[in-house]
């Protein structure tokens, strides 16, 4: 699975004794919410870098492997409004870091829920 939405982890974990394994999770134990996931990047990562730095080392990784050849990267639209179309994809080459790029996304997501009313997602200090 080249990227995952929170969602889509918790749902592998649910059926793959890999992604169980991975986790901590034995055969009975309870999943947890695919929500866990995600605030833990934000709230319990958010101090630090080694969450970037992981993902930025399997990249990096995956393309000197040639599984990835590291032109282009596509996110899911969890924080976009829920009108999107699953037929409808934009491919569009970044030519940012990763961290520069989430840091670039985030800035947008805050602009947009300002447009629709909405108060910007909370910053970690």
């Amino acid at each position: 699975m080249a990227s995952a939405s929170p969602r889509r982890l918790i749902e592998e974990i649910k059926v793959n004794i890999a992604y169980r394994w991975f986790v901590g999770l034995s055969l009975t134990d309870p999943v947890p919410h695919h929500s866990t996931f995600s605030q833990n990047r934000r709230r319990r990562f958010g101090q630090s870098d080694v969450y970037q730095e992981i993902f930025d080392e399997i990249v990096l990784q995956a393309i000197q492997h040639g599984l990835i050849d590291g032109k282009q990267l596509f996110s899911d639209s969890t924080f976009l409004k829920a009108n999107a179309s699953k037929s409808k994809f934009k491919k569009q080459k970044v030519t940012v870091t990763p961290k520069d790029y989430m840091v670039e996304l985030e800035k947008a997501i805050d602009e947009d829920r300002i447009q629709h009313g909405k108060d910007p997602l909370k910053k970690n200090k």
